[in-house]
């Protein structure tokens, strides 16, 4: 029989294969846009449920919530009865001009001259020429001296001008230097503006503007320990809550979220509460504000609190929320570990 060889190639260890690379998963390929959405997510889901968490407590809620809008309203207030002083202020303003009194021997034409040199001048918003015939009209009527000026054979005023200065010069110092220009001119006999009723209109504006300042800042430390406590009163609640999720590995950023958007809820809800008392006491006041304007022959007109001034108030209302609950958290999670 013939010999059964096996061919020595048979025999030949084979090259192992290379193992496929495994494929990434779509699990760990998250992109920037997935973490962001479930981040917002995550936020959504916390903001919504710690609404409705406060929902279940309506009467708590509500008196931490007034209480913290009154707060709010006070600088509020304060701050738009300032900014209704500086429009009275301003209107006032505007009709106290600089009356300059040229010399006795300028006549009309030369004095609408100069009238038409001040209205190229950039501190001067607007010009009136009072010219003699016109001035001794005015004092006729004023005076009480009618017919004693009808006996006199010339006009013995002199022609006048108003200034109004720009809006610009809202300093009295400012306003002084103007004065003192004008007064330089060579047609000019005297220039005349009630500085001291300019300076004490300053004064109370500035005075005003410093107390709206004081009173914000201590009404808003005083916002910051009430949402304070109050969740510091919510933590201790839930202090068994907060201890068994962190026996299950719940990390301090996990239980601090939904307290921090209670603080947020608060300053959010009260700041809306507080502009609604604010725009209820000033329409109370309109009616009265505005017959009392009648009365003066003004335009004047009650200001509310503009769009911007009221997006303002919601903002520093809900960080000041947010403040607090941090503040409380920083100090009292910590302690809250389980034994």
């Amino acid at each position: 029989m013939p010999e059964n060889r096996t061919h020595p190639s048979r025999f030949r260890p084979k090259k192992p294969k290379k193992a496929a690379r495994p494929k990434p998963s779509k699990r760990f390929s998250a992109t920037f846009s997935d973490r962001l959405r479930a981040y917002r997510h995550i936020h959504a889901h916390t903001l919504f449920s710690s609404f409705q968490r406060l929902r279940e407590t309506p009467f708590s809620t509500s008196m931490t919530v007034v209480v913290i809008a009154i707060a709010l309203a006070f600088p509020t207030g304060f701050y738009v009865l300032v900014k209704n002083i500086q429009e009275v202020g301003g209107e006032l303003t505007t009709s106290n001009r600089i009356s300059l009194f040229l010399k006795h021997d300028i006549g009309n034409k030369a004095g609408a001259r100069i009238a038409d040199r001040l209205r190229k001048n950039p501190k001067v918003q607007d010009v009136k020429l009072i010219d003699k015939e016109a001035g001794l009209k005015e004092f006729q009527t004023y005076s009480g001296f009618g017919e004693a000026l009808d006996a006199l054979e010339f006009n013995p005023l002199p022609v006048v001008i108003q200034v109004l200065p720009d809006e610009s010069l809202d300093q009295p110092a400012k306003l002084e230097l103007l004065l003192k220009e004008l007064e330089t001119l060579p047609e000019t006999d005297f220039a005349q503006l009630d500085m001291e009723w300019v300076e004490r209109l300053h004064t109370i504006s500035d005075i005003a503007e410093r107390v709206v300042l004081l009173l914000s800042g201590l009404l808003g430390v005083g916002v910051i320990f009430i949402v304070g406590n109050t969740i510091r009163l919510e933590l201790q609640h839930r202090r068994e809550e907060v201890v068994v999720t962190k026996l299950v590995g719940g990390t301090d950023a996990f239980i601090r979220r939904p307290f921090l958007y209670y603080g947020f809820w608060y300053g959010f809800i009260s700041s809306i509460l507080a502009w609604l008392i604010v725009t209820v006491t000033l329409l109370v006041l309109y009616g009265p504000v505005q017959r009392l304007s009648a009365l003066y022959s003004s335009r004047y007109h009650l200001l509310f609190l503009d769009p911007t001034g009221f997006l303002v108030l919601v903002v520093v209302a809900s960080l000041l929320g947010i403040a607090g609950s941090w503040l409380v958290l920083a100090q009292h999670l910590n302690r809250l570990n389980p034994e």
